[in-house]
């Protein structure tokens, strides 16, 4: 019998501490793939966890994305992030490793309140992009290890759609989530309706 497969060097006690972490705060049942993107230069591992937080749902979240900077209009920020998605679908990895992408090949910025345009091409029939949000479901369980290394962020890919999209330009991504709690939008479903 051999000897189980060495994690991959690139993995640092922080990623580890972070696994671990958000494990035991999205519950179900974890395990964690290696992502990499479509010219196989980037990767990002996800920890997914099936039936979590509750049975039906994949919750998974980023555990090497904070490898990467952030950077907001070309200059490197001071803080790090890791992604979490929740979803009916099985497949939510695809849309959070999307995500990820942006942020490590495009630089894109990320933070509370912005939106990843057409992302969820392939994914969703009714939603296009993907507006970032503070983890509420999780918030209180989550914490930045003692090893990070910088001030490290969660922010949860709520998928949504063009008219949302528009809404939450013109009005600000808070009044869209209370759009949502309003309405009682299920965020968890990828191909819902629109709710515009």
């Amino acid at each position: 019998m051999s000897a189980p497969a060495a994690p991959p060097a690139d993995i640092t006690e922080t990623n580890r501490a972070v696994a671990r972490m958000l494990a035991a705060a999205l519950g179900g049942v974890p395990s964690v793939a290696r992502h990499a993107d479509e010219t196989g230069r980037s990767h990002v591992d996800i920890l997914t966890c099936r039936d979590a937080p509750r049975p039906g749902l994949t919750a998974c979240a980023t555990v090497t994305l904070a490898n990467h900077p952030l950077y907001q209009d070309g200059v490197e920020f001071p803080g790090r992030c890791e992604i979490l998605g929740v979803s009916t679908d099985p497949d939510v990895a695809r849309m959070v490793a999307a995500c990820a992408f942006q942020v490590i090949d495009g630089r894109w910025f990320l933070a509370p309140g912005i939106v990843f345009p057409g992302l969820l091409t392939g994914l969703s029939a009714s939603l296009a992009h993907v507006l970032f949000v503070p983890p509420a479901l999780f918030e209180a369980r989550l914490e930045t290890p003692a090893t990070a290394d910088a001030a490290l962020a969660f922010l949860q890919a709520v998928p949504i759609s063009e008219a949302e999209y528009a809404f939450a330009q013109e009005s600000g991504g808070d009044a869209l989530e209370d759009l949502f709690a309003a309405r009682g939008t299920d965020l968890f479903d990828l191909q819902r309706p629109s709710v515009l």
